[in-house]
């Protein structure tokens, strides 16, 4: 009886998951040449979980299509994100904020590289001083001071942590954060305090 149970697991398992990932994942012809960019690097970025098989191929794509971000995907896959990083500081040194913030978050993080957070602080701070004021980066400003805050109070330096604390009080980031949480939650019809 215990053999049948463990039988049952087992294909439930293994083989359920792979009938299941055609609902997420998609069928495309790759070579459709009216395939959006859009569909090219959501097909790259779930490929990574429903079909791993597939990824280079869509990932390379999204690459050739633009998607520079999506070497990111190939890295994981492969662990082996130096084409990744190379791309990210080119786009870094030609003051990309995605290329920026990319780098900063692979020191930070110890992805692809070794970590090193000083050189994440840098790069966060470059960010900022490019950025500041925009409009259009304005939460991904707030958020890397969150981010500088954190990384500071890490490393004991406090002095520096006080200084994004200030600016995070002082432009009501978290207030900003529940807003736009409760907007996304009003949007998919659903409440925090609803008992579903």
């Amino acid at each position: 009886m215990n053999q049948i149970i463990v039988i049952i697991l087992c294909f439930s398992v293994v083989l359920c998951p792979l009938s299941f990932a055609g609902t997420f994942f998609p069928k495309h012809d790759i070579n459709d040449p009216n395939l959006s960019n859009n569909t090219v690097m959501l097909q790259c970025k779930k490929s990574l979980m429903y079909a791993p098989s597939q990824l280079e191929m869509w990932c390379e794509r999204a690459y050739e299509m633009g998607y520079w971000q999506a070497l990111e995907v190939i890295g994981l896959h492969t662990s082996d994100g130096s084409r990744y990083i190379a791309e990210a500081q080119r786009h870094a040194e030609n003051g990309d904020p995605d290329g920026i913030l990319a780098l900063a978050f692979a020191y930070e993080s110890g992805r692809f590289v070794t970590q090193n957070l000083y050189k994440s602080i840098v790069l966060y701070n470059q960010y900022l001083n490019e950025n500041q004021g925009i409009e259009e980066e304005k939460m991904r400003v707030t958020r890397t001071h969150e981010t500088l805050y954190l990384i500071y109070t890490e490393l004991g330096d406090f002095e520096k942590a006080a200084e994004q604390k200030r600016f995070l009080d002082e432009s009501n980031y978290i207030e900003s954060k529940e807003a736009i949480l409760e907007q996304q939650i009003k949007e998919a019809g659903t409440s925090i305090d609803s008992e579903q």
